[in-house]
């Protein structure tokens, strides 16, 4: 990642890390009923620090905290189909319309049904467009 790293409070650090944790947890366990148990074992751990006042002893633990997350941390870890690294992730590409006005006629013949249509549905939005969108956001004249 470039450019400079937010700066975030020990509260948001925790939360991250907890979140972090609890993911890192349902990758490793095989059952619902697993990851549950561990969920909770989880939370008691990070229960136990909640009275602590002394900011050095609690940096200290969160530390210690992030780098046993990096130790423990799945070599495949589950990533949903759409996030990055998913297996769907930036699959369609979007198609600008107005390529299609750049075709030769030759190669619009081969797809007449396509065009036909498709110059149906311009001439349609540009009606549309003059009957409702233009008389909209007509700006009133300004008495002088």
């Amino acid at each position: 990642m470039s450019g400079p790293q937010p700066v975030l409070t020990h509260a948001q650090r925790v939360c991250r890390l907890y979140k972090r944790a609890l993911k890192t947890t349902r990758e490793w366990e095989a059952t619902r009923a697993e990851f549950r148990f561990n969920a909770t074992v989880l939370r008691a751990r990070f229960d136990e620090t909640r009275k602590e006042k002394d900011m050095r002893v609690l940096a200290k633990l969160l530390e210690n905290a992030e780098h046993e997350l990096w130790q423990n941390q799945h070599p495949d870890p589950f990533y949903y189909k759409d996030d990055p690294n998913g297996i769907c992730y930036r699959r369609e590409t979007s198609v600008h319309d107005f390529l299609f006005d750049t075709w030769h006629p030759w190669e619009k013949v081969q797809a007449r049904d396509f065009f036909a249509a498709r110059e149906e549905l311009k001439n349609d939005y540009e009606k549309y467009f003059e009957a409702s969108l233009t008389k909209k956001y007509v700006p009133e004249p300004q008495i002088v």
